[in-house]
Formats: C-alpha cells, structure tokens, sequence
C-alpha cells in the first residue's frame, strides 16, 4: 500500500512540476504589470496627467506643472544583457523616465548625455567633461555645467539627458507626438519597480528647477 501510495505522489509531482515551474514566473510577471499600471494611474493622478501615446507596450503620460512647463512620465522595462560566470544572460529591468521641457523658442545647440550603460564604466563624477558624453558643451556656462554635474553625482547609477526635441534618439521618445512642439528637453531615468506619486513628483520638481537654468543660455 505504501509503495502504491509513493508511486501515485511521485506520479503526480512530476505531472505537475512543468505547469507550476511554467505558471510561477508568468504569474509573477502578470502580477508585476499589474502593480506597475495600477501604480502608473495613481502617478498621473497626483501629477494631473493624461496618458498619451502608447508604443512599444509601454503607456506615455504627459501633462503640464503649474508654473506651464510641460512634463511626460514613462515607466518602463527593458532587457539588460549581463555577464555571469563567462556566461550571457539576461535580466529584465525596471525603470521611470521622467522628461520635462526647456522653455525655448529655438533648439539647443548642444547637449549632454549622461547614461549608465557607459558612465558606471568609462566616465567618473569628477568634471564636468569626464562625467558628460557632450557637444558643444563649452557654450554651457560654469554655473550651468556645475548643476548638470551636482544632479549625476546625486543620481550616479542614472541617465541625465539635455537635447533638442527634434532628432532625439527613439530611445528617448518612441512616438512621434510625445512632447510635440517642444524645442527642447531635460530627461532623467533610472532604476524602479514600483515608483510612489510622491517620488515621482520630488523628482519632476528637481528636474524642473534643473531645466530653468537651460531656458536661456
């Protein structure tokens, strides 16, 4: 009787054991996207936002702070390959990415990318010049190059990201009519699961103050 008994749970444990190893993760995941688009609603609702533009699976949010300026919200997941053991492998990432606009009637004629997928390795917080991958960044002010170099120390693992609307990678703006008629933007992204309406609303306001600086050069 015990080996009967033995024999049925073993049969069954193994009949099982795919669905639940295959089941567990997509469970998990639909349970994350769950939480990150309930999390997304509430963010546009403490920031008055629309949602906007949908690409790639992943829902644009934009609307305007009081003091006029516009903003977009995007929270997103990408894959990130990494290195274990010699080995290849990837990771699924999650983040925020927070644009707002430098109030200009003409384009910047220059710009300044602080990114992670290069900064952590090849470029320290020192200078200005060393922490910033830039073109035309000596029409920056002292000023100006110290407050964009205050923020990348304060956020190191993060991108900082100041551009012209127009042209930007499609990295950056994966739909053609997010930010429409904007000259131009300051970004700043970086790694979260599940980012607070006050989170993200501390750092739209610091980003703010950061892109008045840029308004008029």
């Amino acid at each position: 009787m015990d080996d009967f008994l033995s024999t049925i749970f073993w049969f069954g444990f193994i009949c099982c054991l795919p669905p639940l190893a295959i089941g567990g993760p997509v469970g998990y995941v639909l349970y994350r996207n769950k939480q990150r688009r309930e999390g997304s609603v509430a963010i546009a609702q403490v920031l008055n936002l629309q949602p906007t533009a949908k690409a790639k699976q992943m829902q644009w949010y934009e609307g305007q702070l009081e003091n006029g300026r516009l903003i977009a919200y995007l929270p997103i997941i990408f894959r990130r390959k990494i290195y274990i053991d010699g080995r290849r492998r990837g990771s699924h990432v999650s983040a925020a990415r927070v644009i707002v606009e430098v109030k200009r009637e003409r384009p910047l004629d220059l710009n300044a990318i602080r990114h992670h997928s290069w900064s952590n390795k090849r470029a320290p917080l020192d200078s200005f010049e060393t922490a910033f991958n830039a073109k035309n960044g000596s029409k920056l002010t002292g000023g100006q190059q110290a407050a964009l170099l205050a923020f990348a120390q304060q956020n190191p693992d993060s991108t900082l990201w100041l551009d012209n609307r127009e042209g930007a990678s499609t990295d950056v703006f994966n739909a053609p009519e997010v930010m429409a008629g904007v000259t131009s933007f300051l970004l700043h992204e970086y790694q979260v699961v599940n980012p607070s309406p006050e989170e993200i609303q501390a750092k739209t306001a610091e980003l703010s103050q950061l892109a008045r600086l840029f308004d008029e050069l």
